[in-house]
């Protein structure tokens, strides 16, 4: 990269810095050590807009630029619905967790019961199996690089640049696992020639402590560096507590808090002009969770039988709406405090070494090459029943790599914007997942005639090989009207060595294999192995029928590889689900009033699936079902600066959605809690155990997952000088609609209607640069779950949102 080159790159990070949130989110103001004085600090985007537009109006109108494209363009003119973060926005919002930015992007929601295992759902696009050799229909990027692994996504957010969220298919630029739509992290790197950096701390309730920093500048004429890192840490929110049953016992415990953390997070960037036309970076990225108390749930929605188990409906789905208790004596409790008796556990280390080059041939021709190694070490134990009873214990581990390659060219030619380009992923997985207690129950007496303690351990070891060609083109029909053309082609390799195993010492001290791929490929041939070709396009018709308003409509194919469900109870026919293929319709604008100082983006779509993969816990036990499924929304921003010293930022969104049919429950068993328990509903006393068998076989018609109907995000923010400083106040929030958090659409994993509301409040000194914040999140101690399973029989487990945060952060720029 030419010294100039990096000139337009940092000038275009300092735009980025104090321009509006693509999605909506306000022009915070810039910290002083890009603002000398108060009043430009007051408004932040005066000089910027101004140098884009003459009738810039307020605080949030001067372009974005994105890279939704694979190149770097301004918002405004990208025909795809796409929401951004500046890394100052994030700042702000008090963002500290790769998760977090989800209360300000519409249609966007998360699922989380620990760091455990990251789930996006993008306009109820998702993947909520928890077993760890899946990839998710909602792509993550990392600065440029694919990260396959949904165990490797959680992390610290620190010294960013940029996040993006794409909504829809974007299967021709981003690849095969990207139906539901991308999110792209982008982290500051090296490209800044001048010494600077900053250090930040903050601290809140529940004694959560973090401390980050970076530090980045010129070593020579040609050799820049940058150093980040982060460590946090927390007591956990949700509390143990011991059981006290009627007659004074006491049942202790875990002992162990959840919700806290512990962890580090480090990186650093290189970058080198090998010439003055091209330019090396190279990536190394450490990530850490040490001894993580996590893995346990609360107990919720259980109306009691006779036999100690939960009422549930004709499919097998519990049912009961009386909120948390306590498991075994049915109190009421708190929603943020557990009972469970086993401690959990979480270690994870993720390394990625990434090289980067950018490379202009000539004027019109760049060549780009980005290079990708991780590694995953991941251990895992639950406590997965939510009471001081061995119910349901699951222990995984995992040791996963990644290999990936990007070659693409790009070319600018009058007329024609043009990339094409191959890619290469290989993934080696290599895992087990153990579950012990009552989902394998049936599978010990059918071994040995009689249970005692019985755990079946599957023992995996997956590779998958991909290699994808695509291309795209944007051509100007005329100098209003351009039409966009891409596809991609994909090819995906993949094989299973299995083994499902069977250890209850009390009753069989001799472990015994229950199933392997060979078996199950005597039953089914092929299903241990997987070739799956396949080709994702886009068209797309963009009119700019004024320099301020853009409209759009567009047809895109997204395609999802096959894969295998790891279940303790196989149905071999079940044991591989298909790929999936998403044909969506789009319609969308684009537009600026009111001088620029109102901006509205508004889109439609509809959604049309063939072989949906639909996740279902139905009977206890974790499945990927196909479907066929539909859906229609609307998503609305609009983003408003009135004057320079106020923003605001309001989303909406409405979708409707329907998926033909996935199995339920059929049957399930349990132990039988206390000698002689009656049959109750469908279920039998077989002796030791109870056999449940439900006459509602599939459920049909329901609703996409973390899907509500209607939601609404806001976001306020003023700003006044004060002295030699600024102070600014802001509030945002979001407010969701009824909403299932599974797509079984069990009665008790049904999250109603709910609102959660930030404040904040910043001082920043014009001379120095430094800025203090005081934040609380969740101000209205709002109840909500953040995650839930429909256990059936054995009632449903979820984990509670953190109730009411607050705290300070102090930060300290240095350099430019």
């Amino acid at each position: 990269m030419t010294r100039m080159n990096r000139s337009c790159v940092k000038a275009a990070s300092m735009m980025l810095a104090g321009t509006a949130l693509a999605s909506g989110a306000p022009a915070f103001s810039q910290t002083p050590e890009t603002q000398p004085s108060p009043a430009q600090a007051a408004a932040p985007l005066a000089d910027a807009a101004s140098s884009q537009s003459s009738d810039a109006g307020g605080g949030v109108m001067s372009d974005i630029v994105v890279t939704a494209n694979k190149r770097g363009e301004s918002l405004q003119k990208v025909a795809i619905s796409v929401s951004a973060f500046s890394g100052e926005q994030i700042e702000h919002l008090g963002i500290r967790d790769t998760t977090q930015i989800t209360q300000q992007i519409p249609a966007l929601h998360f699922n989380a019961w620990s760091p455990n295992l990251t789930i996006f759902s993008l306009r109820g696009i998702s993947q909520n199996n928890f077993t760890d050799n899946l990839e998710a229909p909602v792509a993550v990027y990392q600065d440029n690089a694919y990260i396959a692994s949904m165990n490797a996504l959680s992390g610290q957010l620190f010294d960013v640049k940029r996040v993006e969220v794409l909504r829809g298919p974007q299967g021709t630029l981003f690849g095969r696992n990207a139906t539901g739509g991308l999110i792209h992290y982008l982290s500051n790197d090296a490209s800044d020639d001048q010494v600077n950096g900053y250090i930040q701390g903050d601290y809140g309730r529940f004694n959560a402590k973090s401390v980050e920093g970076a530090f980045g500048g010129a070593i020579s004429s040609r050799f820049r560096v940058r150093v980040a890192g982060r460590v946090e840490n927390a007591d956990g929110y949700i509390k143990s507590r011991d059981t006290v049953l009627a007659d004074g016992t006491v049942l202790r415990g875990s002992g162990q808090d959840l919700g806290g953390r512990n962890g580090w997070a480090g990186r650093i960037n290189l970058q080198y002009d090998i010439t003055p036309a091209a330019t090396i970076s190279l990536w190394y990225k450490h990530t850490e969770d040490n001894h993580l108390a996590t893995g346990g749930y609360v107990f919720e929605n259980c109306d009691f039988e006779s036999n100690g188990y939960c009422h549930v409906n004709a499919a097998g789905l519990s049912d009961g709406t009386g909120g948390v208790v306590n498991g075994l004596t049915g109190k009421p409790a708190s929603p943020w405090e557990h009972f469970g008796e086993r401690k959990g556990n979480l270690d994870r280390v993720v390394n990625i070494y990434q090289g980067e080059l950018n490379w202009k041939l000539s004027d019109r021709l760049t060549l780009t090459s980005i290079t990708n190694y991780l590694t995953l070490n991941k251990t895992y134990a639950e406590d997965g029943d939510a009471t001081p009873l061995l119910t349901v214990n699951v222990d995984t581990g995992i040791r996963f790599h990644q290999f990936s390659e990007e070659m693409r060219l790009a070319g600018d030619m009058p007329g024609l914007k043009w990339q094409a380009g191959g890619y290469y992923l290989d993934m080696l997985y290599d895992g087990h997942h153990a579950v012990t207690g009552a989902p394998v129950i049936d599978l010990a007496v059918a071994a040995n005639g009689a249970f005692a303690v019985p755990t079946v351990d599957q023992l995996y070891r997956i590779r998958s090989r991909n290699w994808s060609l695509f291309a795209q083109g944007d051509v100007a029909l005329t100098d209003k009207l351009t039409l966009t053309v891409g596809g991609r082609y994909s090819v995906d390799h993949k094989s299973i060595d299995y083994r499902a195993i069977l250890t209850d010492p009390m009753i069989n001290p001799v472990a015994q294999t229950l199933f392997t791929d060979q078996s199950l490929a005597q039953i089914v041939p092929g299903v241990n192995r997987d070739v799956y070709k396949g080709w994702a396009a886009r068209v797309s018709l963009n009119y700019q029928v004024t320099p301020q308003t853009l409209l759009f409509a567009s047809w895109n194919r997204g395609i999802k590889g096959g894969n295998w469900s790891l279940s303790s109870n196989i149905n071999p026919a079940d044991f591989k689900h298909r790929p999936e293929t998403l044909n969506s319709l789009e319609a969308g604008f684009k537009t600026s009033l009111l001088s620029r100082s109102l901006r509205l983006n508004g889109t439609l779509f509809h959604y049309m699936y063939t072989d949906y993969q639909a996740f279902s816990l139905a009977g206890g036990v974790p499945h990927i079902y196909n479907s066929d499924a539909t859906s229609t929304g609307a998503e609305l921003e609009a983003f408003w600066s009135p004057s320079r010293r106020f923003d605001g930022v309001f989303g909406a969104t409405w979708q409707v959605s329907k998926v033909k049919s996935v199995p339920a429950t059929d049957t399930q068993t349990g132990p039988e809690f206390f000698p002689g328990a009656p049959n109750t509903q469908y279920c039998a006393n077989q002796g030791g155990y109870f056999l449940c068998n439900f006459p509602q076989k599939t459920i049909d018609g329901a609703k996409f997952p973390n899907a509500p109907r209607f939601s609404f995000n806001y976001l306020l923010r003023y700003n006044v000088d004060v002295g030699s400083g600024n102070i600014a106040a802001q509030v945002d929030g979001v407010w969701y609609a009824d909403q299932y958090l599974e797509v079984t659409n069990g009665p008790s994993s049904l999250q109603k209607a709910y609102n959660v509301t930030n404040a904040s409040l910043t001082y920043t000194d014009q001379r120095s640069g430094i800025a203090l914040t005081g934040w609380v999140k969740n101000m209205f101690d709002k109840a909500y779950r953040a995650y839930a399973l429909n256990l059936g029989i054995l009632g449903t487990t979820s984990i509670y949102a953190p109730p009411i945060t607050y705290g300070a952060t102090l930060r300290v720029p240095f350099g430019k």
